[in-house]
């Protein structure tokens, strides 16, 4: 038996093109129980955003049925209002089955970074490391089997649309973008990167077309239980209008550190020019660089972005750096020497979770915390300037290995 055990660990299994050890596949089953069993125990914490929010749109849902959507009684992109209205037919908690869609999306979005790590480093044991890694972060586990929220959701379809372009499968990839538009504004965050992407006819004009095509899929069915076609339209206008009362709702950027409270109207326009001005410069320069747009370099590009944009743009809440940790991690297992920036964006976004969620002063000011997060991101805006130099050192590098081998064969 033990015999048995031993070689089994040892084997290797097919899955089509992928390969994995049997005691790979162990790790993975281990990680993937502990990561259930850890949301199961968190499972029935009631957060002011479900008392307040969800439950009251499921009860109206529930009341009325599918023609509710027709009411202006929600302000999140009505895909969103569709998975809700789904949960209203099934025969069980209304909370533990948002909570379990958002976590089995956790599951996949994890297996999606493997496959993005794979694809970048060609390492099977980091891509086991990332999906295990992704599943155990704090604000990964508070977000949806904690605080009830479905960050994941446009998250996971973001990280199908970066996967596939990688593959150069750019249709697929845009597609996944799409739809990641018709859930959550946010996806705008990183928006830029696609934009280099065109400039370096890595993708093709035509592809963007996908955007609007499914902003209006996304619409179309609460158009047809009656809501307005000019509402539904405007739906994203009519959520950054509702935050003006702070220009950073417990989140560590600029605003934190010039009074989030005060000139309100004039730090929102100001800071919104600020942000496109920085984004037309950066895209001008990064435009006319001459730097191979690798795998690397596109992941690179989607944290600066991400960092860059919520650092300056107003009324950014605690939870909108989801999207830009799922992909740094991918991009510190890439280069491990930038792990440490990952630790600390990671305590920097449990921060503002944990004062929602305990309604405790944080442990750390808000405007401290402000100059670390612009310090974080000096360090990635200087790898991206970088890139084209430490690609040139690591092509030479490789090509003196390759020499080295070739003597030592001859």
């Amino acid at each position: 038996m033990d015999r048995y055990v031993r070689d089994w660990i040892k084997k290797e299994v097919s899955f089509g093109s992928y390969r994995i050890q049997g005691a790979e596949i162990l790790f993975l089953a281990m990680v993937s129980v502990l990561a259930v069993l850890v949301r199961v125990q968190v499972r029935s914490f009631v957060a002011d955003d479900w008392s307040i929010y969800w439950s009251s749109w499921l009860l109206e849902l529930r009341t009325r049925g599918f023609s509710a959507l027709a009411e202006d009684f929600y302000d999140y992109a009505p895909p969103v209002m569709y998975l809700l209205y789904g949960i209203t037919l099934l025969p069980v908690n209304a909370m533990t089955a948002f909570k379990s869609i958002c976590c089995l999306l956790e599951f996949a979005g994890a297996a999606v970074i493997a496959g993005i790590v794979t694809e970048c480093t060609k390492s099977r044991k980091r891509a086991q490391f990332a999906y295990g890694l992704f599943l155990f972060l704090p604000t990964v586990i508070l977000n949806a089997a904690v605080w009830s929220q479905c960050d994941i959701i446009y998250t996971f379809l973001i990280l199908c649309s970066v996967l596939f372009l990688l593959k150069g499968k750019n249709w697929t990839g845009m597609w996944f973008y799409g739809a990641a538009f018709a859930v959550k504004l946010q996806t705008l965050f990183i928006f830029p990167f696609l934009v280099i992407l065109w400039v370096r006819r890595k993708v093709e004009l035509k592809h963007f077309l996908t955007i609007p095509v499914m902003y209006l899929l996304g619409i179309l069915p609460a158009w047809l239980a009656g809501r307005p076609f000019s509402e539904l339209i405007g739906i994203y206008a009519f959520q950054g209008s509702k935050d003006r009362w702070s220009l950073s709702i417990k989140f560590p950027n600029i605003y934190q550190v010039i009074g989030n409270q005060y000139f309100l109207d004039e730090y929102v326009g100001a800071g919104m020019y600020l942000i496109l001005g920085i984004l037309m410069m950066v895209l001008f320069w990064m435009a006319y660089q001459e730097v191979r747009i690798t795998k690397e370099y596109v992941i690179l590009m989607v944290v600066f972005f991400g960092l860059l944009t919520t650092y300056f743009i107003p009324h950014m809440h605690e939870r909108y750096l989801y999207l830009t940790d799922a992909f740094l991690l991918i991009y510190v297992l890439i280069r491990p020497e930038r792990f440490g920036l990952f630790i600390a964006t990671g305590f920097l976004t449990v921060v503002g979770y944990a004062e929602y969620l305990t309604k405790k002063p944080p442990c750390v000011s808000y405007g401290v915390l402000a100059f670390v997060q612009l310090v974080i991101l000096i360090v990635i805006g200087l790898d991206l300037y970088r890139y084209p130099r430490y690609e040139g050192d690591r092509q030479r590098l490789d090509r003196e290995e390759e020499g080295r081998i070739t003597d030592a064969c001859g």
